[in-house]
């Protein structure tokens, strides 16, 4: 059985307040080929599906057209809310759409209701959601020897769900309680090849910039050792596509959302397992994707440098390293890199200015003249020059003049 672990798409997000669903949707359609080229069977996405709770209805249809395609291709689905998502909007009409082989699992009282996949002697593959458990007892499933059994967990914020578990409101007792659930209900059914799917931020994980984690002296990590009892933990949370353990992966989000991820791979796990457990993990890389640029240097470097050409039709993050601040820098830099949508100034060797509160600076002005110097060095973080003293000096006094006059 191949299995398709991915997560965070994060659907509707914006690139530094560029609309970016047309290379969304790029990668969806890649995700779409990837069933059919390798023959996936069950498609995993865990959590952040939408990148925010009320996404607009253009982004609604997309997903509609992806969950669509992606069971025309032969795939079952199973989606757990993220952090981004809301759980009720996200899982709404979940228990009709599992009549179509889609599986919304957004609901911590039902992480430990698995879905059950079972494959016959002919290689056909059955999906059943297991029913609620009677007096601690799984129900029985449409097939009693299930070959593989997929836990989902929503994401778990920790002062939300610990009264609703009985633990102390972090991270890690939140998510220690739900896998005991899982555990041993995993154990009633006898053992099967298992995967929990969770929206998590994993200790050992490398982050990036555009995850929203809020973590205090670890207590916003969860240890990989809570999933060490199942085959396969399907991550999502963080962006950056990564192992913790052997068992226990991130795939990472389809498309880069910051340019902390200018260099990293995009894509999913192709994980396949049957009855015995777990069997080969391979990665699986997007092509589709904003293409990412970080340049630095002198602003008149580069909007010259011939080996930067490459670079003019890429999203760019600029940093400029001129002694002092360039005149009009976007317009130059957009001149030739039109997709410039970051723009930082940061002087070799530090600001020559020292920096003080601008407060303190303008109460030691003592004259209209000393209070503009105080600007321009707070601005452009150097001292006027004698020359430009004398233009300012002459400005102050020509206004002083009119102002006498009328």
């Amino acid at each position: 059985m191949l299995i398709l672990h991915t997560s965070d798409w994060h659907l509707g997000r914006t690139f530094h307040g560029v609309d970016i669903l047309d290379v969304q949707a790029r990668a969806m359609a890649e995700i779409v080929a990837w069933v059919r080229e390798h023959g996936v069977d069950v498609v995993l996405v865990s959590g952040d599906v939408y990148d925010r709770a009320q996404p607009r209805t253009e982004v609604v249809e997309l997903l509609n057209t992806t969950l669509a395609q992606l069971r025309g291709a032969g795939a079952y689905v199973v989606l757990t809310s993220g952090n981004h998502d809301s759980p009720a909007r996200l899982g709404f009409g979940s228990q009709i759409m599992a009549h179509g082989g889609v599986f919304l699992l957004t609901a911590v009282d039902g992480a430990a209701r698995p879905v059950l996949f079972a494959e016959s002697g002919a290689g056909d593959i059955s999906a059943v959601r297991a029913l609620p458990s009677d007096a601690g007892r799984p129900s029985p499933s449409a097939d009693e020897a299930p070959t593989l059994a997929v836990y989902g967990i929503p994401y778990l914020e920790p002062r939300a769900t610990a009264p609703l578990l009985d633990c102390p409101p972090t991270h890690q007792a939140v998510m220690g309680a739900v896998m005991s659930e899982i555990d041993a209900d995993r154990v009633a059914r006898g053992g099967p090849t298992s995967v929990v799917m969770a929206h998590a931020f994993v200790t050992g994980a490398q982050a990036t910039d555009s995850e929203r984690i809020v973590d205090s002296g670890g207590l916003g990590t969860v240890s990989a050792d809570v999933f060490a009892a199942h085959d396969y933990a399907a991550l999502g949370h963080i962006h950056r596509r990564q192992r913790i353990t052997e068992t226990a992966r991130y795939s990472g989000s389809p498309v880069a959302y910051s340019f902390s991820e200018a260099t990293h791979p995009k894509g999913a796990w192709l994980v396949r397992a049957d009855a015995a457990g777990l069997g080969d993990v391979v990665p699986l890389d997007h092509r589709a994707g904003l293409r990412l640029a970080r340049l630095r240097g002198p602003l008149e470097t580069l909007v010259s440098d011939p080996e930067l050409t490459a670079e003019e039709d890429a999203w760019c993050q600029v940093v400029l390293t001129d002694a002092e601040r360039p005149a009009s820098a976007m317009d130059r830099v957009r001149s030739r890199f039109p997709r410039t949508v970051e723009l930082r100034w940061e002087p070799e060797g530090g600001r020559t200015v020292a920096q003080r509160a601008y407060s303190a600076q303008l109460e030691e002005a003592a004259s209209t003249e000393e209070l503009c110097a105080r600007f321009y060095e707070h601005v452009r973080f150097r001292a006027l020059t004698e020359e430009e003293c004398t233009e300012i000096s002459e400005a102050v006094s020509a206004v002083q003049s009119r102002g006498v006059e009328q």
